[in-house]
């Protein structure tokens, strides 16, 4: 049996045409430019046959031999043991069906088990220093469109005093809290930074009928630093993005876009789970403090009446309000 192929020199890029007979058993003979190259068929190194990639056979004094996968070829390495684990795969419809269910159980195990526990882990690691100093750095971004608040010096102290108060009452936390008061044309909203800080939009004050709503929303957030889910939520986008483009191979516009669009996704769902966590923390504070969790769900509810867009769940940021007033009232 002859096939028909290309060789190269020992050392050497120019192309010869030639051929391989490996008609005699356990032998091969290269012909080419009317040479003969024999050798035990022992002594060659021959590729691990790959997909539809030529096959290379490597003679023991430096000429390779190169052939494209025929059924002749293909029937010659089975016959004498040389296909690859990949071929008999390709081969088997169940095995390429198994294996894809398996690489499909591998990336959701990590994404919803190793993401989840190596962004916990690295979050947790973090330096209180770089923690506090990544919150300065964003706040110090998010200025560049917000303004000084409105407030009333005296107002903001009475709200920190009071929130002093409350901290020597809860769990303790990774961070000292410092209440920052901006406004915003953005409407009613809070937001906790890595390292401690909580941003109070004067809407938010505004649209508090009391006090202890108020104090609800602000243990809310107090809940997003003692679970440290900006750091985690930081830490896991990252991850992500890194996975994605690993997946995707290239770095494209189109595909850039793509695989931004999907760690958006994904990574709503990890902050829908990170603010119904932070509900929890707060409803318990209120029970602590106040006796009842009800002020936190009058304040959901106000916001929901603020907030009352058609935008579906699963591209919203947060939970669906009806869920977490049902949550909190109960």
């Amino acid at each position: 049996m002859l096939f028909d192929g290309t060789a190269f020199a020992p050392r050497s890029s120019q192309r010869y045409i030639a051929q391989l007979d490996v008609s005699q058993a356990n032998q091969l003979s290269l012909r080419v430019d009317g040479d003969i190259i024999s050798c035990d068929l022992q002594y060659a190194d021959i590729s691990a046959p790959l997909g539809k990639l030529p096959v290379k056979f490597t003679f023991p004094n430096g000429w390779v031999f190169t052939v494209e996968r025929t059924v002749s070829v293909n029937q010659w390495l089975a016959s004498n043991k040389r296909s690859s684990l990949v071929d008999k795969m390709e081969a088997n419809g169940l095995a390429w069906l198994l294996s894809a269910l398996v690489c499909v159980g591998v990336v959701l195990s990590l994404y919803f088990y190793v993401l989840p526990w190596t962004s916990d882990k690295v979050a947790k690691a973090v330096p209180s220093h770089i923690a506090v100093s990544l919150g300065d750095k964003i706040l110090q971004s998010l200025d560049k469109s917000w303004q000084e608040s409105k407030l009333s010096a005296e107002k903001q102290q009475k709200i920190q005093k009071r929130v002093s108060q409350h901290l020597t009452q809860l769990e303790a936390l990774p961070y000292p809290i410092k209440l920052e008061f901006r406004a915003s044309d953005m409407g009613a909203n809070a937001f906790a930074l890595p390292g401690g800080k909580i941003i109070l939009l004067d809407d938010m004050v505004a649209l508090a009928e009391d006090q202890q709503q108020l104090d609800s929303i602000i243990l809310h957030e107090i809940g997003h630093i003692y679970h440290r889910h900006m750091l985690k939520k930081l830490v896991h986008s990252s991850l992500l993005s890194v996975g994605v483009a690993l997946l995707t191979g290239e770095s494209s516009g189109v595909v850039d876009n793509l695989a931004g669009l999907g760690v958006f996704f994904l990574s709503n769902g990890h902050s829908r789970e990170a603010e119904l966590e932070a509900d929890v923390f707060s409803k318990q504070a209120m029970l602590s403090l106040y006796g009842t969790s009800q002020p936190l769900a009058e304040m959901f509810e106000r916001l929901q009446e603020q907030y009352n867009h058609d935008v579906p769940e699963w591209l919203s940021t947060h939970p669906d309000f009806e869920q977490r007033i049902q949550a909190v009232s109960e």
